[in-house]
């Protein structure tokens, strides 16, 4: 058995540790041993350190208490003998009204277990009390968010930089097109239910506006209003008895880099790629948002339910909210950052700048590249891992209120205060900026 097994082994025990073994959970464990150190191996070929790949290792895992609790309970399960327990005949009501089976409800509301709501069809949800929420584009489960894959049959786009962005799909019947003028107004695109693509288009002076549906229906067109602060398009009629299959494509020229661009999207996807603009604000009340190559003064992103992703962006100045979901960027330059997730984790690699990240209850983890300024970061109730520039000379204040602090520096580094849960000091000889962490019930870890 490998030092890297062993470790793997060890952990995994810690983990285990407060469930009664058998043999479900004995092999359950086997497959995790034989998963975590593949992944370590991966991790370790990009990863500056031993522990830093262990920990990236470990950190795929996720919550995996549910998963373990049930494995412990499947002995007691299947050894219980239920054969002299009297039987009660569940109440049941079949009327016009609905179907009742003991606790279980269907009637025009839904379904309902209890007073949990199960499947609410009119706004296109699945819940059971306040730990599993499902909806269009993820679920939650518990303080976790998973993003659903993409769906080809249910307002799907895709992009490819070799295509025409604003050719139609092959389920088109309707097409709609639309070009407005640029100026120095607020475009406001506010879609209730479609995929919303932006991209860059090859006019000089036009936005170009692309609608295809499923179904020929001019009543389902973008309505266009305009007045002396902005233009305001709108979504068209949505029906209510059946799904319309909704796709947008919306292009801007290339030299409008001092565009004032905001996107509201009630239900559905927004993607963009290869923009460069003055303002790029963001609304997103139940969808996901995936960009690439955006380039902006500054942005504002607000998402109430769904997952964000970006590769390549550049701000001077952005804010980024998720209510529930994950923050997951890549090869982003923000000057001056304030990025936060509420119920779900934020990830941040080949990070250029500075500013303030928080995550309520999730994981904040951030690879740094360079600071252009001061690092602030919090989180409630997990952990921060955080890969400093190796180049560069910073200073640090961390502590956890719940948890141990440690720092993965030999060399070169000076403590003013270093216990068990605080450790303030500075690395190298001449920092300018400050890594500045804390956590209310979880472990910081610099590399």
């Amino acid at each position: 058995m490998t030092s890297i097994e062993m470790e793997i082994r060890t952990r995994l025990d810690v983990i285990f540790s407060k469930y009664t073994p058998n043999t479900q959970l004995t092999e359950f464990k086997e497959e995790l041993v034989a998963d975590l150190m593949e992944a370590y191996q991966d991790f370790a070929k990009q990863d500056k350190s031993h522990d830093e790949a262990l920990d990236d290792a470990f950190a795929q895992l996720g919550d995996i208490d549910i998963v373990l609790r049930d494995l412990s309970q499947t002995d007691k399960t299947n050894g219980a003998n239920h054969d002299d327990e009297p039987k009660k005949a569940p109440f049941i009501d079949i009327s016009d009204d609905g179907f009742h089976v003991g606790n279980l409800h269907i009637d025009g509301r839904g379904v309902r277990l209890g007073d949990d709501i199960v499947i609410d069809g009119k706004h296109d949800k699945v819940q059971f009390g306040d730990w599993l929420h499902v909806d269009h584009d993820g679920a939650r489960v518990g303080k976790k968010y998973y993003k659903f894959d993409d769906d080809s049959n249910i307002n799907q786009s895709h992009f490819d930089e070799n295509e025409e962005n604003a050719s139609a799909p092959t389920w088109a019947a309707a097409h709609h097109n639309a070009q407005i003028p640029t100026s120095d107004k607020q475009f406001v695109f506010d879609y209730r239910d479609a995929t919303v693509n932006f991209y860059t288009n090859d006019k000089t002076d036009l936005i170009t506006v692309d609608e295809y549906f499923n179904r020929d229906n001019a009543r389902y067109f973008a309505r266009i209003e305009e007045n002396d602060d902005r233009v305001l398009v709108s979504q068209g009629d949505h029906p209510l008895l059946f799904h319309v299959r909704t796709l947008i494509n919306i292009g801007f020229p290339k030299n409008f880099d001092t565009g004032y661009i905001t996107s509201i999207n009630h239900s559905g996807r927004v993607t963009a790629q290869h923009l460069t603009l003055g303002t790029f604000n963001l609304v997103i009340h139940s969808g996901s948002f995936n960009g690439q190559q955006i380039k902006a003064t500054t942005a504002a992103w607000e998402v109430h339910s769904g997952a964000v992703k970006a590769d390549g962006l550049t701000f001077e100045k952005a804010e980024i909210f998720d209510q529930s979901g994950s923050v997951k960027l890549l090869n982003a330059a923000i000057s001056h950052a304030k990025i936060s997730a509420t119920s779900g984790s934020v990830q941040v690699d080949n990070f250029v700048g500075g500013g303030q990240f928080s995550a309520n209850s999730g994981s904040l983890r951030l690879r740094i590249t360079e600071l252009t300024d001061d690092l602030k970061l919090h989180a409630h109730s997990s952990s921060i891992r955080v890969t400093a520039p190796a180049t560069q000379h910073f200073n640090f204040d961390l502590s956890s209120n719940s948890g141990m602090v440690t720092i993965e520096r030999d060399e070169n580094i000076h403590f003013d205060k270093n216990t068990t849960n605080y450790k303030r000091g500075f690395y190298g000889t001449n920092p300018k900026f400050t890594i500045d962490a804390n956590v209310n019930s979880g472990t910081i870890k610099v590399y």
